[in-house]
């Protein structure tokens, strides 16, 4: 029986048969509505003739976005159709819900090195080991999800709390031993990875021991790896196939997890200490305070925020406060604390290189390049006389205070 014998039967130019929120739909932001039609799709009759809300008198839009039909027949052979529609204009990507949730995630600990000695008459060691500042932490946290209708299937990046991609901390250790009265010396080294473990200033640092005229021992450790970790981002995206819509667009729901917070990452060499020390989480826009403390007969060599060192040092020798102002993302502080070298002059040249030798603090296993007005007569470094040549002069490694005399032409 062809459609104009059964006309009779329907009217041919559709009707609807029911329209209805859609609940079971995570479209939650936007209005959304089940259409069920005979004989013509529900967005063929709502061109023609305005669809209303159901329980009002007020149509849904004329832009609104129909997604594609499912058609079934009844046993009469008429049509009938059921359409997905979004009471409103979808573009690219559109957000349709948002809630939030408590997901489990870990923050990582800090590592720096400790350094120890042991010595008799005749022999010595100087060691530097690991040391964890701080512990991973694992805790629930609260994350906004949000879902897109999106005409991507890309999944976002995920960037927060994820391990793939981040360097973490690995320490290269090396060990010398000289004994002078045996004239040898012997030299061992290892390398270990810690992971869920930051770097921090303090990996790369020197231990030495020494008895003049018997035996000197080295321990140095070089740290590698990331200094801050980016907690504000993406934790989980996922993207599963949606419906398409009348022009035969293909949608998707883009779920994604995200944290609105900034962190820091305060770490510090050896010889002093920073407060809070090691990863902490922080509101965005928020100004958090650092407290930089040097140990006894040690002084500031540098505060670095975000590579930077170019923060003020009123007076290395006592505690300075710093401000990171309105963070976000990921962010890191770096103290550096020093050996002192007392600086003493005499004669009619000076010193062009530091300018500052009132307060000069050296980063341990450091050495401080001097650059004269004119050739020193004599310089005594340590107790010890150096060799002088022209007009500049390399200090030795330090890593205790030391005392430096310079002697000008009179």
């Amino acid at each position: 029986m062809g459609l104009s014998q059964r006309a009779g039967r329907f009217k041919e130019i559709g009707q609807i048969l029911s329209i209805r929120p859609a609940s079971d739909s995570p479209l939650t932001n936007v209005e959304a509505y089940t259409i069920t039609s005979s004989v013509q799709p529900p967005n063929v009759i709502h061109a023609r003739d305005p669809i209303f809300k159901p329980g009002s008198e007020t149509a849904l839009e004329t832009t609104a976005t129909f997604f594609e039909t499912t058609e079934t027949y009844g046993s009469d052979g008429v049509p009938q159709f059921t359409q997905y529609v979004v009471n409103e204009t979808l573009g690219a990507s559109k957000k349709v819900s948002e809630y939030k949730e408590y997901f489990t995630v870990t923050t990582p600990g800090l590592m720096s090195t400790f350094g120890s000695y042991a010595g008799s008459n005749n022999s010595g060691a100087a060691v530097r080991s690991p040391k964890a500042l701080t512990q991973p932490s694992t805790f629930r946290k609260e994350g906004l999800v949000e879902i897109f209708l999106t005409t991507s299937n890309e999944a976002d990046p995920e960037v927060a709390f994820s391990d793939d991609g981040v360097n973490w901390c690995s320490i290269a250790f090396t060990n010398f031993f000289i004994d002078d009265n045996e004239r040898t010396a012997t030299c061992s080294s290892s390398f270990r990875t810690f992971t869920k473990f930051l770097n921090s200033s303090g990996t790369t640092d020197v231990a030495y021991v020494t008895r003049v005229g018997e035996y000197s021992s080295t321990a140095y450790s070089f740290g590698q790896g990331s200094l801050t970790y980016d907690t504000d981002g993406v934790f989980r995206s996922k993207v599963v196939p949606f419906l398409r819509d009348g022009s035969g667009t293909q949608y998707y729901l883009k779920t994604n997890v995200s944290f609105s917070e900034a962190s820091v990452n305060a770490t510090s060499t050896s010889l002093g200490s920073i407060s809070p020390v090691g990863f902490s989480e922080y509101t965005i826009n928020s100004s958090p305070q650092y407290v930089v403390t040097p140990s006894a007969n040690q002084g500031i060599v540098s505060v670095s925020i975000n590579g930077a060192a170019s923060e003020t040092i009123t007076d290395p020798a006592v505690a300075q406060t710093f401000t990171i102002p309105s963070i976000s993302g990921s962010n890191s502080i770096e103290a550096t604390f020093g050996n002192k070298l007392t600086v003493s002059t005499s004669g009619t040249g000076s010193i062009t290189s530091p300018s500052n030798t009132t307060s000069l603090y050296v980063r341990n296993a450091g050495t401080v390049d001097f650059v004269f007005s004119t050739t020193p007569t004599s310089i005594t470094f340590d107790s010890v006389v150096q060799t002088v040549s022209g007009t500049t002069f390399t200090t030795p490694t330090m890593v205790s205070p030391k005392t430096i005399d310079i002697v000008f032409p009179a």
